[in-house]
């Protein structure tokens, strides 16, 4: 195992990426759903999945000002004709059903790829109208409730992909002390100190989520599943998700920028990478980093990281069965209730590759 470390960082962020035109695939007849499109890396990689002739391309964003702005700048720089804007706020459980059901009438049948980007990074303690610490929500239990929501739609197209956007701080976790109380989530849910500490603390916990959250759907897709499911580390870019962040912490994050931080365009080719790139065999249930298979941290690959990993997924999914009704009947219906010990045999495996 090669544990992260500040050396490890640097060389990643100092990594050349593949170019667009390496990454390229026909996307013609294909659904695209590119969450948190408006701006930054989402922005950019709808821009790539534009140029690539998508039968229909939706960015899903909060924000009407700024997607509006994004579909026309889509449109006139990449040509890209069929791309349009669905509401989806994901602070809010009703808003991310919405657009669930939206989809469901209005999506064509069927969804090719799910990139689900949008994320927060706050330096204050905030719960959200459904009563979730707004991070939490946000990077982690409203993006699980879109991908389960949508998963009868991916489950009728041919190799479809849900790409989840985490990052390589998972790998400051090394252990969840949450995991100690009888519900994990709902102590996750928690205001301890009110320190900005507890809360980049809380955003680092929120994209190990994002990493356990990939693995157990990949594991309990059912073989012959055509979806296959990774999360895929950015890099450190240049990218709005520190706005809502202030002191110490943004102040380093911005340094850091400045000096190894990648444009939002060169950010955006790992998640097209990750939403095109590979086979099913490879990819399933993968962490990405520089546009190849990575590893995730010593802890999410620890037989306490798996234990933990199940429980978060059993409570994640008994929590947003409460949100809406349709989440257990596509757990029972598309879902295996045990993992593939074909699927465990890939994730002990090492693969390395573009």
């Amino acid at each position: 195992m090669a544990p992260f470390s500040l050396s490890k960082f640097i060389s990643d962020q100092m990594t050349v990426l593949p170019s667009v035109d390496e990454l390229k695939a026909d996307l013609s007849g294909k659904t695209v759903i590119v969450v948190g499109a408006n701006t930054g890396l989402g922005l950019e990689a709808a821009r790539h999945f534009a140029s690539m002739n998508p039968e229909r391309l939706i960015l899903a964003c909060r924000t009407p000002m700024t997607a509006y702005a994004a579909v026309d700048d889509i449109k006139k720089t990449a040509g890209c004709q069929t791309v349009e804007f669905w509401p989806i706020d994901l602070t809010s459980f009703a808003s991310v059903s919405a657009f669930a059901t939206r989809f469901e009438k209005e999506g064509g049948g069927k969804l090719d790829i799910l990139v689900e980007n949008a994320g927060i990074a706050s330096h204050n303690y905030n719960r959200t109208r459904d009563g979730v610490e707004a991070t939490l929500q946000t990077n982690h239990l409203a993006s699980a409730l879109l991908a389960l929501l949508l998963l009868p739609s991916l489950s009728k197209a041919t190799n479809a992909r849900i790409t989840i956007v985490s990052c390589d701080a998972h790998y400051a976790i090394s252990r969840l002390p949450e995991a100690d109380s009888p519900k994990i989530i709902e102590k996750l849910n928690e205001k301890n100190t009110g320190s900005r500490g507890e809360m980049s603390t809380k955003y680092r916990i929120s994209k190990l989520l994002n990493v356990f959250f990939t693995r157990a759907l990949a594991e309990h897709l059912p073989a012959g599943s055509s979806i296959t499911v990774d999360s895929v580390n950015p890099g450190l870019c240049h990218s709005e998700l520190t706005r809502s962040s202030s002191g110490f912490f943004y102040y380093f994050v911005e340094f850091m920028k400045l000096i190894l931080g990648r444009s939002t365009e060169a950010g955006s080719r790992t998640l097209v990478h990750a939403a095109l790139a590979g086979h099913q065999e490879s990819m399933q249930g993968r962490y990405l980093n520089n546009c190849r298979v990575g590893e995730e941290s010593d802890f999410v690959l620890s037989s306490e990281g798996r234990t933990v990993q199940e429980r978060v997924w059993k409570e994640t999914v008994e929590l947003l069965e409460e949100k809406d009704e349709r989440v257990r009947g596509i757990v029972e219906g598309l879902l295996s209730a045990v993992f593939s010990d074909t699927l465990a045999l890939c994730f002990s495996c090492d693969f390395d590759f573009l």
